[in-house]
């Protein structure tokens, strides 16, 4: 997914459904103006809703930044999404194919897409 292409839901449910995928990748370039503010939400909210792991990774500098990893599941607690900032830097995140099983059993909600839609995925 590049960029903007977030917002477009049925994106990323296809990529999540439709061809398995257990991590989507979206480079971005968003600039701290109005936009920027929605990013996060839209992050989280894409990853919960296609239970898959999310890296936002956005350019580093003052009018930027803010490169996110969200894990298939935020509860508040013990999972929040990482959040760097305007600086320059590689951060390395796992992605646990359990934690993934475990989140998809506890909230089966995706199966009643899967079922409704054509997706063809496994």
């Amino acid at each position: 997914l590049i960029c903007a292409d977030m917002r477009h839901t049925e994106l990323s449910r296809e990529l999540a459904l439709g061809r398995s995928c257990d991590i989507l990748l979206q480079p971005a370039a968003f600039a701290r103006d109005v936009t920027y503010a929605s990013w996060q939400s839209f992050v989280e909210c894409r990853a919960l809703e296609n239970q898959v792991y999310w890296a936002a990774v956005n350019y580093a500098g003052p009018n930027f930044g803010g490169s996110m990893w969200c894990p298939p599941w935020v509860d508040g607690k013990e999972k929040v999404t990482s959040r760097l900032g305007i600086e320059e830097m590689v951060v390395v995140h796992e992605a646990s194919k359990d934690e993934l099983a475990s989140v998809r059993a506890d909230f089966p909600f995706l199966r009643s897409h899967r079922e409704r839609a054509d997706y063809k995925g496994p």
